[in-house]
């Protein structure tokens, strides 16, 4: 979770000092502090998005070391998933609520979703990692399939954190 702590230390870092004298008024400082923490879960998913873009890459290369086996299709089949759990984790529900939505995000739930990414976020450095091993080999059958199913349960974890942020969840 070092990531959430870089991260929060550079947001307030680049508060300017008006900023800093808000955060005393009491009804601006929990808007405020509200919103860093949205801004901290945006960027956690943007460097999340951007490790995934790194497998994608990595698991072009794996594709193009099998083209004309069967195992060419398989890589491609697992490169689309990748790409589309990329897309759900840049579009992610990005714990807002209005005024008048039935669901509210408060800030215990803005704490949750942020450690819950840098928990995901975790998984994916292994993910990413486990790819830029099979690009040295070219990975074979077993392991492509291994490296589905540590997709499959990424997807999963994912659309977990989605139904929590929408108050699906009893987490």
């Amino acid at each position: 979770m070092a990531i959430n702590d870089d991260i929060r230390n550079e947001m307030k870092a680049d508060m300017t000092l008006t900023e800093r004298i808000c955060l005393y008024v009491p009804f601006y400082k929990g808007y405020r502090q509200r919103n860093l923490r949205r801004d901290e879960d945006r960027a956690v998913r943007g460097e999340m998005s951007r490790v995934l873009q790194g497998a994608k890459t990595d698991l072009a290369t794996i594709q193009r070391l099998h083209i004309g086996t069967p195992l060419m299709l398989e890589v491609e089949r697992i490169r689309t998933k990748v790409d589309r759990y990329d897309i759900d984790v840049k579009k992610a529900v990005n714990g807002y609520s209005g005024f008048h939505d039935s669901n509210k995000v408060l800030e215990d739930d803005l704490d949750k979703l942020v450690q819950w990414d840098a928990r995901i976020f975790d998984d994916i450095k292994v993910l990413r990692e486990t790819v830029e091993g099979m690009v040295s080999t070219g990975g074979d059958a077993s392991s492509l399939i291994a490296l589905e199913r540590g997709i499959d349960c990424l997807i999963e974890d994912y659309t977990q954190r989605e139904a929590l942020m929408k108050g699906l969840s009893g987490e």
